[in-house]
């Protein structure tokens, strides 16, 4: 990661109003000092978001959100603190020193490749307009996409030619090599030629605005029906969720993505006023995608067609969502329709209704995996309850587990004890086939030993086994309270406090951040934060953690008092022993409350 001196950075906020940069991407009323608007952050009719001239910082009384002019680079547009570094510098005419020259040559090859990808689109843009997109025009009339949605989306039309595009970025000086690099063209045995012919161009863009490749559907009956760009430099479809560069202030505000499979579903969704819609592209879900959500919210809608070929596959697919503590619901379409006919077919009450009613994922797949076998048979209710055990037990949660297994009880037409009995004793094998340190340890006495301290196991961490455990766990704690301040009142209100963090700059940062303040030291601290990525584990699991990690330092005292203890006579050491032995199973039972306390609300 790039290293910014204090300087240079203070060179660039002085450089860049912080009024003038907001006031151009919301309206902006000045009151005194400060300067009041709508908050792009969440919906609100009442303007609670100030903007302070004197100060250079941003805050909003509606949602917590608030900084410095990096902050909200980095919010609004998504990026990492470098970034936002890079795009304000650009703005102000400021160049960053010390960019290592593969680092700069990295940075060139892919401009390069986005202005390609630019040109193309521009090629294919006004063919669709021209006299040869005329065919190409009438099909997407007859797909409800008008010409002015056709616009909006940048869609365009490949021809029926070999070389059309190819000869086009040749005129313009376009090397044939980076046109092959941006998987605009292939190369055969008889020279190069046009990867897309004879289509619907779907341009996709990043986050960002910057065309990264392109979808193109065929015209007619040939095959592949959909074809991609291949993966390039700046291409790679398990990162990329069509739309996100349209969808994802509505995304912000809305505080939830719907997602579904296809261009045309993304598409006509928007057209219909679903606007926090992103498409996957028929690829299953990965860590990159669920980063990539986190950056704008935790609340995900999967939305598809039930009858849908390979929808268990999806189904399954959706469980790195789902760890990454992301809350995955699902929409399902029963009556053979997909998205994108259900939007054109129906209100926009009833495509809301639709959405409304989604179920949470587990709750789904349990009702769609028992869909699927014949209950009246002894062999199909036998074969149901093995594949729903089998995804209970990967739920993380005890309470979870007995919860979701007493609703599939009732689904399966059995007694919830039966099922319940089922389910302890797969666990307890699947529990006996892992390690000890993957399930985490207790601390346990046996009564033999407790007169000898050499005897004694060690403590060890229940939370996190890492080198520097609450250092790690601290650092997502602050950087989820920058996102969100009223999570700092849930931290007070559970009697959480400053000296709660061992780390003496998160310490500061939250006297800060509970006194409304800030000074030099806070912000830079805030700065480094804010350069991370959003954690992807739920705030509830984090807070639990922090707890059960203040309760470990508990245990690690009674180790120490143990240490000391080693010299007492055998009566005193006997007495202090018990009462440690007391002050332990406290302890624990405390940890055993808050980790239940923690699943009871996470459910």
């Amino acid at each position: 990661m790039p290293q910014f001196s204090e300087e240079l950075l203070e060179k660039i906020r002085n450089a860049v109003d912080i009024v003038d940069y907001i006031g151009k991407r919301i309206e902006l009323k000045q009151t005194g000092r400060n300067y009041v608007g709508l908050c792009p952050f969440h919906q609100e009719k009442t303007p609670s978001f100030n903007v302070n001239s004197v100060n250079q910082l941003y805050y909003c009384f509606g949602c917590g959100r608030g900084g410095n002019i990096f902050n909200f680079v980095m919010a609004t547009e998504g990026v990492a603190f470098p970034e936002a570094v890079q795009i304000l510098a650009k703005q102000a005419g400021i160049e960053l020193p010390n960019i290592p020259p593969e680092r700069k040559a990295y940075q060139e090859k892919h401009e390069k490749l986005y202005q390609v990808n630019h040109l193309a689109a521009q090629y294919y843009y006004r063919t669709l307009r021209s006299e040869v997109g005329k065919l190409a025009r009438s099909y997407l009339i007859k797909r409800a996409i008008n010409g002015s949605l056709a616009r909006n989306f940048y869609l365009g039309y490949a021809t029926t030619e070999w070389n059309g595009l190819l000869n086009f970025l040749n005129e313009n000086g376009i090397p044939v090599e980076l046109a092959e690099e941006a998987g605009l063209v292939s190369q055969g045995k008889n020279g190069y030629y046009d990867r897309f012919r004879n289509r619907i161009i779907f341009p996709i863009l990043d986050y960002r605005g910057r065309f990264i490749g392109f979808g193109g559907r065929i015209i007619g009956d040939g095959q592949p029906k959909y074809l991609n760009s291949p993966e390039t430099p700046i291409f790679q479809k398990n990162r990329v969720l069509y739309g996100i560069n349209w969808a994802r202030q509505s995304i912000r505000e809305k505080d939830s993505v719907v997602v579904v499979e296809g261009y045309t579903d993304c598409i006509s969704l928007s057209e219909k006023g679903i606007t926090n819609v992103v498409a996957s592209l028929g690829t299953a879900f990965s860590q990159q995608h669920a980063e990539l959500l986190s950056r704008f919210t935790k609340n995900v809608i999967i939305a598809f067609d039930g009858d849908a070929a390979g929808a268990r596959a999806t189904l399954r697919g959706l469980e790195v969502l789902n760890k990454a503590g992301l809350n995955v619901k699902i929409a399902n379409l029963t009556s053979g329709m997909d998205p994108d006919q259900f939007a054109r077919t129906h209100t926009l009450n009833e495509v809301e209704q639709w959405l409304a009613d989604a179920l949470p994922y587990i709750e789904f797949l349990i009702k769609k995996t028992i869909s699927e076998y014949d209950l009246q048979s002894h062999a199909g209710k036998i074969a149901a309850s093995k594949e729903i055990i089998s995804i209970l037990i990967k739920l993380d949660s005890a309470i979870d587990q007995y919860e979701y297994g007493k609703y599939a009880a009732k689904l399966l037409l059995m007694d919830e004890n039966v099922l319940l009995y089922e389910l302890r004793q797969a666990a307890s094998a699947n529990n006996a086939q892992e390690t000890p340190t993957s399930r985490g340890k207790f601390l346990h006495i046996e009564p033999q030993n407790r007169y000898t301290i050499k005897d004694l196991p060690p403590l060890t961490s229940l939370s996190i086994d890492m080198e520097e455990p609450d250092y790690f766990l601290e650092t997502n704690i602050m950087r989820l309270l920058l996102d969100d301040s009223s999570l700092l009142e849930e931290m007070l209100e559970n009697g959480l406090d400053a000296d709660c963090f061992t780390n003496l700059d998160y310490r500061h940062l939250f006297n800060l951040l509970s006194q409304g303040n800030w000074d030099k030291h806070g912000e830079a601290v805030a700065e480094k934060l804010f350069a991370l990525p959003v954690p992807a584990g739920s705030w509830n699991e984090y807070l639990q953690q922090f707890k059960i990690c203040i309760w470990n330092r508990a245990l690690n005292k009674i180790e120490e008092n143990l240490v000391m203890m080693e010299n007492d006579s055998e009566s005193d050491f006997l007495i202090k022993l018990g009462n440690l032995i007391k002050h332990y199973y406290r302890v624990r039972r405390d940890i055993f409350l808050i980790r239940e306390k923690g699943n009871l609300k996470a459910h």
